[in-house]
């Protein structure tokens, strides 16, 4: 095809005409990539930012629920009164306890004044000596609602360390053990759940109508020396002593 020719062709208008339109369209294509490319990254973006916002949402969440939960507390003295081995009169032990919205630690302790405590599981058992350091190392739950009228209840619930030495009559010196049920080999503490219920009367008299209840709850594995004294659970509660316990209601 000649020059002649060439120019001709152009100067067909139907030929011009589809040229116009294949230009056009290969116009339109790079257009539209440049905008999807533009807008993949504005879309990136977007959700990087929406993520941020996310988990600055979720952090002031949990801080505001750090400060308006912690809504019950309590400590002071516990008195338990036990019969003396022999029958012939009774013990006081005075544990000392506190607990709030991030910890729980209960200590008791007597000694060289045997004394017989029925337990749940277990029947009778005469301790010699007892001492016994209760520390909560999570709470799990922790949830307050009304009782009554006027008393508001709590109830915190968790994993908790305890260390112990205990002599017992018919079985001697019981403390810590490995996990493994080696009784030769001794721990610091056996780990155990434990379950919270205390009540605030709200009326200010807590030697009266307040109360605290602790449920320790060992199994023969993390707990196998506290099994072996106590069983499945053991209910640990007594008259409140110099204490206070104040519980608001979670319903706000």
């Amino acid at each position: 095809m000649n020059l002649t020719q060439k120019n001709n062709l152009y100067k067909n208008p139907l030929v011009l005409l589809i040229f116009i339109i294949l230009s056009a369209l290969i116009a339109l294509n790079v257009y539209q990539y440049l905008v999807n490319a533009r807008s993949s990254d504005q879309i990136l973006d977007a959700k990087s930012e929406i993520e941020s916002y996310k988990m600055t949402s979720l952090e002031l969440k949990e801080r505001v629920e750090k400060v308006t939960n912690n809504y019950a507390s309590g400590g002071g003295i516990l008195k338990r009164v036990f019969e003396l081995s022999d029958g012939s009169g009774v013990v006081e032990l005075k544990d000392s306890f506190s607990f709030d919205r991030y910890h729980l630690v209960y200590i008791s302790e007597s000694f060289d004044t045997p004394f017989k405590w029925e337990t749940r599981n277990k029947g009778s058992a005469i301790f010699n000596n007892f001492h016994l350091e209760f520390k909560a190392t999570t709470v799990d739950s922790y949830v307050s609602k009304p009782y009554d009228l006027n008393s508001n209840s709590l109830i915190m619930t968790g994993l908790a360390e305890v260390r112990f030495k205990f002599d017992i009559q018919g079985t001697g010196l019981v403390m810590p053990i490995s996990k493994t049920g080696d009784t030769s080999e001794n721990a610091e503490f056996e780990i155990i759940k434990y379950k919270l219920e205390a009540i605030d009367s709200g009326l200010g008299d807590s030697n009266t109508y307040d109360s605290f209840e602790l449920t320790i709850i060992p199994n023969s594995v993390e707990a196998p020396s506290l099994y072996s004294t106590f069983g499945e659970n053991e209910l640990i509660t007594g008259e409140l002593y110099l204490a206070e316990i104040t519980i608001q209601r979670s319903e706000r």
